[in-house]
């Protein structure tokens, strides 16, 4: 309907001039003022249902696009949030998507339409008069070109221009993530140039896309005002010899306006095309990052009844910038946890200890060798069932605002303020609870209304009440005083009661009473034993035990 309504009207535009004006019959010029009125009525009323449906039906993919980006991030291992800053992520899901949603907002994606009215006014040009629609489109080539120019230079500007939001992206995230940090050494100065710079950059990359989007639309509506002249040049030559009507002139004009409305509508369109290219570009560069931690076809089931070994366990973390792997962090670890052992690791910085607690929930993989539970690789297991077998308490706590019962039953259902109370109870965090006004309590984001202690605590509580087999405790007393370590290590003592325990200790202080201590050296068990024997070794341990002491740690 569109397509006939934007092709008649020049048709009527012909018939008022020639049956209504040259014959001065009123009555025509009312007919075919009418007929030219409910064309434009029909091709707006269509144009209006088709624009809703189409953005309907745009944001309804555009939510499907956010929502799958959104659970790959999910599956992306935690190599990725390594080399990638979180700002770029957000500029994915968020700008990026937003970009490809323009397309539906702004009516590019009815460019097939277009497309179809060019050429169905081509041809209807070549019905009306093949003279005056040659000296039309000998304007064309002109047009081919300088577009295509302009086509080039533009892709390479909005790649430019995403490029640079992601970037400012992310260093605005990370320099309000570390705010304190930079208000501490009195970095606001150096930290606004810099942001500034990337601030300027980022305009001027815009700039350059903004001037070619002006110059695109400025080149074709010249062209279609010469392609204008040029037809009313050789149309008056030929109206003068008789072989073209007025009416026909007036109307092959007006059809001519029409023919290049879309092109330049067509070129405003192909800066947002463009745009969204670029962003569908990095959006699938996303969607094509590997999820590395693969799961087999047919997992056997994740249980835990007897043991968890360490064999030869080699690991690196990976670099992406250079595509290949660091120095091995773990180089043929080998040890094992019985079940209902508490273990404790212990070492110098770099030693790898925080790596072994990561590798058990398949965080990370093993470059090589095996972890296995009751003799079956990790990586043969359901990957939600394994994670299910252990649970964690880090050292730097994180916490979701919200209230203190959505955080200590995240991932959780079914569990009642009892059960919440009890496990509160036997963490030592019952005083938590009580300060801050209960369960109902608010969180603020990352819980920054809660001291470290007290976070610790919670996360502790919300480790331990859904009851899993295996507790991890990654440095969890690092970072606290004395008091609040005194409190957390009652809180410990009582949670790993019937569950088997792997402690990354950074006090050893705190893992004396542990059933058996490893000291790890460059990625390999070096000495292994109770608290006593290690000392009695007069090796790596002891040394590391009279440092904190000298240290007074």
């Amino acid at each position: 309907p569109i397509l006939i309504a934007q092709l008649g009207q020049p048709l009527v535009i012909i018939a008022i001039t020639d049956e209504g004006y040259k014959a001065k019959d009123l009555d025509k010029i009312t007919m075919w003022a009418g007929v030219f009125l409910l064309m434009v009525f029909v091709q707006s009323a269509v144009e209006m249902g088709q624009l809703y449906l189409m953005q309907l039906m745009g944001q309804r993919s555009v939510r499907r696009l956010r929502s799958r980006l959104f659970k790959k991030i999910q599956r992306l291992p935690m190599s990725f949030f390594d080399y990638v800053p979180l700002g770029k992520v957000m500029t994915r899901v968020t700008n990026d998507v937003e970009s490809l949603s323009e397309l539906f907002s702004s009516g590019a994606v009815r460019i097939i339409g277009d497309l179809l009215f060019l050429v169905g006014t081509l041809v209807w040009l070549f019905w009306i008069d093949w003279k005056l629609a040659l000296a039309a489109v000998a304007t064309l080539p002109i047009l081919a070109i300088g577009l295509q120019l302009f086509r080039v230079r533009a892709r390479e500007a909005f790649r430019a221009v995403r490029a640079k939001l992601s970037q400012l992206n992310a260093y605005l995230q990370e320099h309000l993530s570390g705010m304190h940090i930079v208000q501490l050494f009195a970095q606001e100065k150096r930290v606004r140039k810099s942001f500034e710079e990337d601030n300027v950059a980022y305009m001027m990359v815009n700039r350059s896309a903004i001037a070619l989007d002006a110059g695109i639309y400025a080149f074709v509506d010249a062209m279609s005002s010469v392609a204008v002249a040029v037809v009313l040049l050789v149309g008056a030559g030929l109206h003068e010899r008789g072989l073209v009507t007025v009416g026909v002139l007036v109307g092959f004009e007006q059809a001519l306006r029409r023919f290049f409305l879309p092109i330049r509508e067509l070129s405003n369109k192909y800066t947002i095309i463009q745009s969204a290219i670029a962003s569908a570009e990095r959006i699938y560069g996303l969607e094509d990052e590997d999820d590395a931690i693969h799961e087999i076809k047919d997992p056997k089931p994740a249980k835990f009844d007897s043991e968890i070994t360490f064999e030869n366990v080699v690991f690196a973390y990976k670099s992406h910038e250079i595509s290949k792997d660091n120095v091995d962090v773990l180089r043929g670890l080998t040890f094992s946890v019985k079940k209902g052992e508490s273990v404790a690791v212990v070492g110098h910085t770099g030693a790898g200890k925080s790596t072994v607690v990561k590798l058990l929930d398949r965080t990370y993989d093993v470059k090589s060798g095996r972890i296995a539970i009751d003799g079956v690789d990790i990586r043969d297991m359901d990957l939600k069932a394994l994670r299910g077998l252990s649970t964690s308490v880090p050292q730097d706590v994180f916490l979701f605002s919200g209230t203190i019962r959505e955080n200590l039953a995240y991932g959780t259902t079914g569990l009642s303020d009892e059960d919440l109370e009890r496990a509160a109870a036997l963490c030592q965090a019952e005083s938590v609870l009580t300060r801050h006004g209960g369960l109902d309590a608010e969180v603020k984001e990352r819980g920054t209304n809660f001291s470290l202690g007290e976070r610790q605590l919670l996360a502790l509580v919300r480790a331990i009440v859904t009851g899993p087999p295996i507790l991890i405790l990654d440095e969890a007393t690092a970072s606290v005083d004395r008091e609040t370590e005194r409190l957390l290590q009652a809180a410990t003592e009582a949670s790993m009661k019937g569950r088997t325990s792997l402690i990354v200790a950074h006090r050893l202080a705190t893992i004396r009473q542990c059933d058996r201590i490893l000291v790890l050296h460059k990625g390999q068990v070096a000495e292994s034993g109770t608290h006593e024997e290690l000392m009695a070794l007069k090796g790596r341990y002891q040394k590391l035990v009279a440092l904190q002491q000298r240290s007074g740690g």
